[in-house]
C-alpha cells in the first residue's frame, strides 16, 4: 500500500485513469483528457470531454453483464422486521417508474430536486432516479427542524421536493407534515411535493404540501420499459451537499457524476473492501454523505446495498444477520450508545460479517475497545475512515491490505496527496498540524451552488495550490490520526453543523443580540453543543430565556442539536476587531490552556464563564 500511495500520489493521471478503468466504467462518450491542468487547484476539470451517467454505472451496466437476477438492495420489510430485496433489474424498473414520474412533473436535467427521506428504499430510488434524468438531487437530514429545510431548498432554488411525511427515531413516530407543510410556500421556486406516506395512505383533512402527489400516485401507469439514462458530461451536477463551516450561511457543495463515480466507487472497492457478493450497510441518514457513497459507490463497485431503518439498540444485528451484511459502517457515538444500551455483547451474532467501518467523529478507546474485543472477539478489522462531504470521500482510512490501527489510520489514500502541514505549508514529518491535499482530484466540488468565489476562498487560499481541509491531523511514522476540527465547525453525533447556523437561531430569540455556539465533550455525542447568549439589557441566568433558546433550537434545527446547557452571560469575549472567541470560549469552559490572549478585548469577559464552570 505504501508504494501505491507514493505513486498514485506523485502520479495522480496515471492513478485515477488507472481507477476508472478498473472499476469498468461506462461512457457514452469516452473522455479526451483525464484531466485539464492539476496546477489550476479549484478550476481544475476532471474527464473532459467524457459523458455518463453515474445511476446507468450503478445499475443498468450490471444488467448488461448479466447480473441482473443478483441482489442490489435490502431493507427491512414490513412484517414485523422481515428483510425484503430487491434484484438489479427490479431495481432498474423502480429507479425508471420514479424517473418517469418526476419527468411528468417537468424535471428534467439540471432542475434541482429535494430529497427528504429517512433510510427506506425510497431513498435509494428517489437519489438513483434523479441521477438517471440529469436532475441535481440536494438531500436533507430527515430529522431538521422546518428552517433549516427551507433554507436549503430555497437556496437551492428545488423544484420538486421529495418528502416522509414522518420518520422513526428510537423507535416513535415524528410527524413532519404538521410542521413542514406550510413552510415549504416559502420556496417559490417549489411546483410540486412528492409525499412518502410512512404508515398506509394520506388521512383525509391533513394539513397538505405545495402541489403535493403521493408517491404511489406518481408511479400509477409509468411504463416498465427501460429507461435510456440521460449522458451527463462528466462535470454535471449529481448532487448538491450542505454542509456547514465556522463561519456563514451553509455551503452548497456541488459534486459530479464523473468525479463521484470515480472517487466514491474507488474508496468502496479499496478502502471498504466492497464488491460483487458483498452486502453494505451504512447506518446514516440519507440527508449526510455516506449514504450516497455506501448506495452509489457500492452499487458502482458491483456491491450489494442494505438499507437500514429500524432501532439500533434493539433492531440492528438482526437485521445485520438476515440481510446478510458483509460491512457496517457506523459511528463512534452509536458504538457508545449500543454500549449504554444495556446489549449483551455475547447475544450479539452476525455470522456473515466480515469488516466494520466507522467515519464521522474520532472514537473512544472505551467504545473501540468493546466494539472490537467484547462484542467480536478481535475477529473483524474496524475500517476507520475520514474525508468529507467536499471530497466525495475519504483522505485517511485503515485498509484490510495492512495492520488495523486502533482510533487511527493506517494509510492516506491513494491520489489524494495528503499531507501534514505547519502553518508556513511545510510538511510535518512527526507531529500535528494542518491536514491538507496538496493535488486536486476528481471528487472534489465543482464549485459551491450559486457562490463559486467562497469556494476558492475557503479552500484554497491558505497556501496557494493547496486544499485546507480544516482537521488538525496528526502523523507518528506511518499512522495517522486526526485530532479535531481546526477551524470551529461543530460535530454533533457525527454530524457537522457551523456555529453561525446555530447562533442565526439564537439570535432570533426577542432580546438575544448575540451569540457563541462551542462543543463540548460528550460520552454518547462525541460532542454537545453548549450555548452563550448576551441580551440587549445584559442580564445573565435567565431562566426563561434559556428555556425559550432551547426550544428555538430544537424546532428549527431538529432534536438532535438541542443544547446541552444554555447559558445568558452579560457579555463575550471578542478580539479588538470584533470576533467572538469561540476557541477562547471554549477553554475556559472546560478549563484548558487558552493561550495567547494579547487580541482580547476585555479579558474580564472570561471570568463569568469561570463560574459557569
Amino acid at each position: 500500500m505504501p508504494e501505491l500511495v507514493r505513486r498514485a500520489d506523485a502520479d495522480p493521471v496515471w492513478f485515477w485513469s488507472a481507477v476508472a478503468a478498473w472499476l469498468g466504467l461506462e461512457w457514452q462518450a469516452e473522455p479526451v483528457e483525464l484531466v485539464d491542468d492539476l496546477d489550476r487547484g479549484p478550476d481544475a476539470r476532471w474527464f473532459v470531454g467524457g459523458r455518463l451517467n453515474i445511476a446507468d454505472n450503478a445499475v443498468d451496466r450490471w444488467l448488461r453483464c448479466g447480473r441482473g437476477g443478483e441482489v442490489a438492495l435490502r431493507w427491512s420489510g414490513d412484517d414485523a422486521g422481515a428483510v425484503d430485496s430487491w434484484t438489479f433489474r427490479e431495481l432498474a424498473v423502480e429507479v425508471d417508474r420514479f424517473a418517469r414520474g418526476l419527468l411528468g412533473l417537468g424535471v428534467g436535467p439540471g432542475d434541482r430536486v429535494g430529497l427528504q427521506l429517512p433510510m427506506v428504499k425510497e431513498a435509494a430510488v428517489a437519489l438513483l432516479a434523479c441521477a438517471k434524468i440529469g436532475a441535481i438531487s440536494v438531500p436533507v437530514f430527515s430529522g431538521f427542524g422546518p428552517a433549516a429545510v427551507v433554507d436549503r431548498l430555497r437556496a437551492a432554488e428545488v423544484k420538486v421536493h421529495v418528502v416522509a411525511d414522518a420518520y422513526r427515531r428510537g423507535g416513535k413516530r415524528v410527524d413532519v407534515r404538521s410542521a413542514l407543510a406550510t413552510e415549504l410556500a416559502r420556496v417559490p421556486s417549489l411546483r410540486s411535493t412528492v409525499v412518502l406516506p410512512l404508515d398506509g395512505p394520506v388521512s383525509r383533512g391533513v394539513v397538505g404540501f405545495p402541489g403535493e402527489i403521493v408517491w404511489s400516485d406518481l408511479r400509477v401507469g409509468a411504463s416498465v420499459e427501460p429507461l435510456e439514462a440521460v449522458a451527463c458530461g462528466a462535470d454535471h451536477p449529481l448532487l448538491i451537499a450542505y454542509t456547514s463551516g465556522s463561519t456563514g450561511r451553509p455551503k452548497g457543495v456541488v459534486l459530479s457524476h464523473g468525479g463521484f463515480a470515480v472517487k466514491a466507487g474507488s474508496d468502496a472497492a479499496f478502502a471498504l473492501n466492497l464488491g460483487p457478493g458483498e452486502v453494505a450497510c451504512w447506518v446514516t441518514d440519507p440527508g449526510w454523505i455516506m449514504f450516497p457513497i455506501t448506495l452509489l459507490g457500492g452499487l458502482v463497485a458491483g456491491s450489494a446495498t442494505a438499507v437500514f431503518g429500524g432501532a439500533a439498540t434493539t433492531d440492528l444485528w438482526r437485521f445485520v444477520r438476515d440481510a446478510e451484511v458483509t460491512m457496517l459502517g457506523l459511528s463512534p457515538t452509536l458504538v457508545r450508545t449500543l454500549m449504554g444500551g444495556g446489549a449483551d455483547p455475547r447475544a450479539i451474532t452476525a455470522p456473515g460479517l466480515r469488516r466494520i467501518a466507522s467515519s464521522g467523529e474520532p472514537w473512544t478507546p472505551d467504545a473501540y475497545e468493546w466494539l472490537f474485543a467484547r462484542v467480536f472477539g478481535e475477529r473483524l478489522p474496524i475500517i476507520n475512515y475520514s474525508g468529507g462531504t467536499e471530497v466525495s470521500g475519504g483522505i485517511l482510512a485503515n485498509t484490510t491490505a495492512e495492520p488495523i490501527q486502533p482510533c487511527g489510520f493506517a494509510t492516506s489514500l491513494p491520489g489524494m496527496c495528503a499531507d501534514v502541514v505547519a502553518p508556513d505549508g511545510s510538511t510535518v514529518p512527526k507531529g500535528i498540524g494542518e491536514l491538507v491535499l496538496r493535488r486536486p482530484s476528481p471528487g472534489m466540488p465543482l464549485r459551491f451552488w450559486e457562490d463559486p468565489d467562497r469556494y476558492a476562498a475557503t479552500y484554497w487560499r491558505t497556501w496557494p495550490g493547496i486544499w485546507h481541509h480544516g482537521d488538525w491531523a496528526e502523523r507518528d511514522g506511518d499512522v495517522w490520526y486526526i485530532r479535531g476540527r481546526s477551524d470551529d465547525t461543530l460535530k454533533i453525533a457525527g454530524k457537522r453543523v457551523g456555529p453561525a447556523e446555530v447562533e442565526g437561531v439564537v439570535n432570533s430569540v426577542d432580546t438575544v443580540v448575540e451569540s457563541a455556539a462551542v462543543g463540548v465533550p460528550d460520552g454518547v455525542k462525541g460532542d454537545a453543543l453548549v450555548v452563550f447568549a448576551r441580551t440587549d439589557d445584559g442580564r445573565s441566568d435567565d431562566v426563561q430565556l434559556t428555556a425559550q433558546i432551547h426550544q428555538a433550537l430544537a424546532d428549527r434545527l431538529g432534536p438532535t442539536l438541542r443544547p446541552r446547557a444554555v447559558h445568558v452571560v452579560s457579555a463575550l469575549p471578542r478580539t479588538r476587531s470584533g470576533k467572538i472567541l469561540r476557541r477562547v470560549i471554549r477553554s475556559v469552559y472546560l478549563d484548558e490552556a487558552v493561550g495567547d490572549l494579547s487580541s482580547i478585548e476585555d479579558p474580564a469577559t472570561l471570568d463569568a464563564i469561570r463560574e459557569l464552570r
